[in-house]
């Protein structure tokens, strides 16, 4: 392959590609997630200091996206880091979801 032939292939894969979108897109998805990890904590510690119980629904669902993000980076990049981080917060939800069943529900 020459220089040519790379360079029509470079454009032919990222015809349709707005580089500049998808940085931005990036950004605001990283704010989106530190906006609501700092909103999860805002809440449980308003439940904490009002009802005297910490509240596990709001950690249910910040780790839940959590974990979603990182493994559909994973299933995208294939860095083992991912997967790892994916699953650790999977486990979160998880054991956040036992103690919300347990404490909050008494379902066991």
């Amino acid at each position: 392959m020459d220089k040519e032939e790379i360079l029509a292939k470079s454009r032919e894969e990222n015809r349709d590609r707005d580089f500049v979108e998808a940085e931005v897109l990036n950004h605001a998805n990283s704010i989106a997630l530190s906006v609501s990890l700092t909103i999860c904590a805002l809440v449980s510690t308003l439940h904490a200091i009002f009802r005297n119980s910490v509240d596990y629904a709001v950690w249910i669902v910040q780790f839940g996206i959590l974990s979603t993000v990182m493994l559909v980076k994973f299933a995208k990049l294939r860095r083992r880091h991912e997967l790892f981080l994916g699953l650790l917060y999977a486990g979160f939800s998880v054991f956040f979801f036992a103690l919300y069943l347990h404490l909050e529900l008494g379902v066991f």
